[in-house]
Formats: C-alpha cells, structure tokens, sequence
C-alpha cells in the first residue's frame, strides 16, 4: 500500500507581499501568526564560488615517414655524391638508395594500415541490457528526469531494467523497490504503461515514449481518486488567485508568457509563496518559468521553476541563501545564481516533483 502523505493544517490561503517574511515553514513557529501559516525567522549566509580553469596545450604532430626517409635520402646523397669521382657511379649510387628508402615507406605503410584495421575491427563494448534499442532510449529519458526532478525522498518502485536505468543515473538503490501488487512503502512508480497499472498508481507525474516503449511515473495520491481530483481543482483555484495578486504587486515585475502563467495557475504554490516571501524583501522581476513535467497537463502538474532578476543583481548571495534556508514542504532541490544570455546575474530556484495540492488552501498534501 502507497501511505498517504503528511498533512499540514494552518497554511495561509492568500499571498501578501506587504508584510515582511523571513522563513517558510509547513508548521508555525510562532502561534501569533495566525492564519499565514508561514513561519518568521532570520536565516542566512553568504555563497561564494571560485571557479578556475586551464587551457589546454597543443603539441606539434611528428613529421611523416615519408618526409624523414626523403630527408634522411638526400643528406645522404649530398655528401657521398661530392666524394666520389666517377658522375655514372654516383647516380647508380643514388637510385640504389631511392628504390631501398621507397620499400622501407611501403612496409611502413603496410604495417601502419594492419594495425588501423585490427584497430577498426575490434568490437566496441555492448551497452547494458536497460539502453538498447528505442525502449532503452525511453528508460534513460525517465532515469535522468526521476534523478533530476524527483524528491530524494520518494521511495521508487521499478522492474528490473529500470532499477538498473535509474542506479546508472544515481538514484540510491536504498530508494528503489521491485515493482509488483506486493510492493510495500514505494511512493512512487516508475515502468512501462501497463506495469505501472492505473489502479494501484493513478496520478500519472511524466510519461515519456509511446507506444510498447513508454514509461510512466505514477503515484498514488492519499485519500483516493475522487478526493485528489477535488483536491486538484481547489488547488488549481487557489494558485489562480495568488497569482493574480502578485500580478498586481508593484514589488514583482511579470511580463510576456509568464504573466499568462500565472494568471492561468500554472505555477507551484510553492513557488507563488518563496515569490511572496522575496518580494516582502526586494523588489524582483520574473524572467521565466519552466520545470513543466513531459506528457501531463500543466493544471495538474504546475510549473517548478522560476528564473528572477532583482534590481541589484550583483548581490544575490543573501536572497540565495535565505532561499536554501527554507525547510520542508518550501525547501527547493536546487537554488543557484546563473547567468542569462545577455550576461546578466539572475537567481534560479527549483522545486521536485510532486507539487504538492493544498498549501494555499490549508488543506496540504507533501
């Protein structure tokens, strides 16, 4: 059986960008919050990175056989020619020398194109029984996105070729379950279509591939079908609402699809309420969303990633590391300063798969 997941009572179910927020947190620290449900602390330490590199050094290639048996020819001709008396003997001299100097570059030859071939010829090694073929293509498109975008704690059930799909691209084998009706503790499923069963995991997360050689991951949400798709609908309603207020925020610049986005609901809560927290803070511009889930609709699998600018760009380190402060169900998987094309310094903050439905409306599901 799939255990339902963790329930946090209180959260808040608005966003303001007014009040000042320090930490998010799934549970208050402090009873006098009321309603928000967010946590207020102080929390922070500066990044620094040094990055150093080398450039490589190139080597003059070796002159050719050819080049040293002609060279080699002539400073031999040149000296032994000015010796000898007779001019008749000195050209028979030099033809000896040129056909033995052309057999030693035709035995070169020969050995140098034996080897290249042996060389050719010697089989590659085959590649592991989980990447051949198209399926193989398939389980490595899901491997790299469960290791990159799936929560390190989701316990993941699989069969045999994915199990060894997803070791190969890091997953902890600690966290990897057979997949089968008797499997115990696995949150989530990761196997073909009709592996994978719609009734044990209903809630697909990705899909990649068609046909035979798809992959699905799949969960099972807590409370059954029925009350995860009222659960989706509220969670859709709130995040239109928050997204509304922050577009009307003057303290958050959206432009271009990403107004859109949140205008439709399209982002993770978690990210409208670490948006709302920055905001209290700074003024901040959203550059982009991104982190949509291959293969499900954005309204059931929101956005997970947002890229923003603020108006000194070139002090990040404090927003980044208040950011990695944060604890569960609002701490992201990845936050780092990147740069955009045009050079200029931006903060990039990931969140894993699943989002989880309800922080908005106090009824949360991690």
């Amino acid at each position: 059986m799939i255990p339902p997941r963790t329930v946090a009572p209180r959260i808040q179910s608005g966003i303001s960008v007014d009040k000042g927020l320090a930490v998010c947190s799934a549970v208050p620290d402090n009873p006098a919050v009321g309603a928000n449900g967010i946590g207020r602390q102080l929390a922070g330490s500066q990044t620094r990175q040094a990055v150093s590199s080398a450039a490589p050094r190139t080597l003059p290639g070796a002159p050719s056989w050819g080049r040293v048996l002609a060279t080699t020819v002539s400073l031999w001709v040149g000296r032994r020619a000015a010796r000898l008396r007779h001019p008749r003997l000195a050209l028979i001299l030099t033809v000896c020398v040129v056909v033995a100097a052309a057999a030693v570059v035709v035995s070169v030859v020969q050995v140098s194109g034996t080897s290249r071939t042996a060389s050719a010829s010697r089989p590659q090694a085959a590649p592991p029984a989980w990447a051949r073929g198209p399926a193989g293509t398939v389980r490595t498109q899901a491997a790299t996105w469960v290791a990159s975008q799936l929560s390190s704690a989701e316990t993941v059930g699989c069969d045999p070729l994915m199990c060894a799909a997803l070791r190969a691209h890091g997953v902890a084998a600690s966290r990897l379950v057979p997949a089968g009706p008797d499997a115990a503790g696995v949150d989530v499923v990761v196997a073909s279509a009709s592996a994978a069963g719609q009734q044990s995991a209903p809630v697909l997360l990705a899909s990649f591939g068609a046909g035979a050689s798809m992959v699905e991951v799949r969960t099972a949400p807590p409370g059954g079908s029925a009350a995860y798709q009222r659960a989706v609908s509220a969670d859709l309603a709130a995040r239109r609402s928050a997204g509304a207020q922050l577009l009307h925020s003057q303290r958050i610049g959206v432009a271009g699809p990403a107004a859109g986005q949140l205008q439709a609901g399209q982002v993770d809560s978690r990210l409208l309420i670490m948006l709302a927290m920055l905001a209290s803070q700074h003024p901040w511009r959203v550059v982009a969303f991104g982190g949509a889930s291959p293969g499900v609709a954005v309204a059931q699998a929101p956005f997970r990633q947002v890229i923003i600018t603020g108006p000194d760009a070139g002090d990040l380190a404090a927003p980044l590391a208040m950011v990695r402060a944060q604890r569960a169900p609002y701490q992201p998987a990845r936050a780092a300063i990147v740069r955009l094309p045009g050079g200029q310094a931006a903060l990039r903050i990931d969140f894993a798969a699943p989002s989880p439905l309800g922080l908005l409306t106090g009824g949360a599901t991690a």
